[in-house]
């Protein structure tokens, strides 16, 4: 195995757990489970999401890739702030249930956009299905 498919083995196995992770925060958060104030539940999603960004550089540095000329990296980055963005109104920030469960929804929604764009490796991601 070549040391990028090794880092992208890597990258896309924390990628699954860290949105599985989120998405069974998210329940519990909308169930109003006291897991989700569990240490495990508060710690492991940082270690998780560690390896990620620390693969994705790894990564960004054995392919040679830039974002700046690669417009579905660029994307990608932009797509994980706003899931970054979403999560801490879902998980920490959201007034309310409602508002809580709106961001988490739309956060798995911009994951999923996310891995499409990975797929595709088009910016547009899923949303080309859309265009004509």
């Amino acid at each position: 195995m070549t040391p990028a498919a090794f880092l992208k083995l890597i990258h896309v196995t924390c990628a699954f757990v860290s949105f599985a992770g989120f998405a069974l925060r998210g329940y519990w958060m909308a169930v109003g489970n006291p897991l989700l104030q569990h240490r495990v539940a508060k710690v492991l999603p940082h270690v998780i999401d560690t390896l990620l960004l620390g693969s994705a550089l790894s990564l960004l540095m054995v392919l040679q890739l830039s974002p700046l000329t690669q417009p579905w990296l660029s994307a990608k980055i932009i797509a994980l702030l706003v899931y970054i963005g979403l999560g801490m109104v879902a998980l920490r920030f959201g007034r309310s249930k409602r508002t809580r469960v709106s961001a988490w929804l739309l956060a798995l929604l911009t994951a999923g956009y996310m891995v499409s764009v990975a797929y595709s490796k088009s910016p547009l991601g899923f949303l080309q299905l859309m265009h004509p």
